[in-house]
């Protein structure tokens, strides 16, 4: 058993060996099922993909950003990056580089810092209009600025935490019920045992399930703040 519950988020570096690069080629999964079309049949792994792409298409055209060149692709390969990250974490002994606020943070900046620049870019007057909610008091209008600065200043950490720390309690909770299970297996209690990998294969799915929940909140939330980006008067 390990000595720390927190040492399964440590980066895997065995002998020298880092697997972070194993984690990284794991994006490329993606890709590859989108290419099989041209050479194979359509097989079960890919309609689920295709499904998740047509999902992610749906949430971008009920939000302003469809109106953006490119944002669309950049919203499926943003789903498609984390929640293969998220998945690979799953696998025993291999690092999930999601549960560090070092890459969520960076995500997060990045997909928050395009927008902003990109509509005070556009429109400085419009971005600056957003900061005053309509129909706001004039003697109220510079506490509502600050608090309205404050909220979208803070955007890009919220979500960069929300991400991090949904998948380092689902680590932690794995590694606590794999560490009850490993000592009703040594206690030689065959019931305890059962139960216990009954419940672990349980927690395991729901945690598939949450991988694929907070990449589809991620990409929802940057949906959202899209919305607050400049239009032109034809839209």
């Amino acid at each position: 058993m390990l000595m720390d519950i927190f040492s399964s988020l440590d980066a895997g570096v065995y002998s020298g060996f880092s697997i972070w690069g194993l984690v990284w080629l794991s994006g490329f999964v993606g890709l590859l099922i989108s290419l099989m079309q041209f050479w194979v049949g359509v097989s079960g792994i890919s309609v689920v993909f295709f499904s998740l792409v047509e999902l992610i298409l749906g949430l971008v055209k009920s939000c302003s950003g469809k109106f953006f060149g490119g944002f669309a692709l950049g919203q499926v390969s943003l789903f498609v990056m984390i929640f293969v990250v998220n998945i690979s974490g799953m696998v025993p002994d291999v690092f999930s580089p999601t549960s560090h606020l070092s890459l969520t943070f960076v995500l997060a900046g990045v997909v928050w810092f395009c927008l902003v620049f990109s509509g005070w870019t556009y429109s400085w007057g419009q971005s600056a209009a957003h900061l005053v909610p309509a129909g706001s008091p004039s003697a109220l209008i510079p506490l509502l600025v600050l608090i309205e600065s404050v909220s979208v200043l803070i955007r890009p950490i919220t979500l960069g935490v929300r991400l991090a720390a949904n998948i380092t309690m689902g680590h932690l909770m794995l590694h606590v019920i794999g560490e009850y299970l490993v000592g009703f297996l040594y206690g030689a209690s065959f019931m305890g045992g059962l139960l216990g990998s009954a419940v672990m294969w349980g927690y395991v799915m729901f945690e598939f399930a949450v991988s694929f929940l907070q990449a589809y909140v991620f990409v929802l939330l940057v949906g959202l703040y899209s919305s607050d980006h400049p239009m032109s008067d034809g839209h």
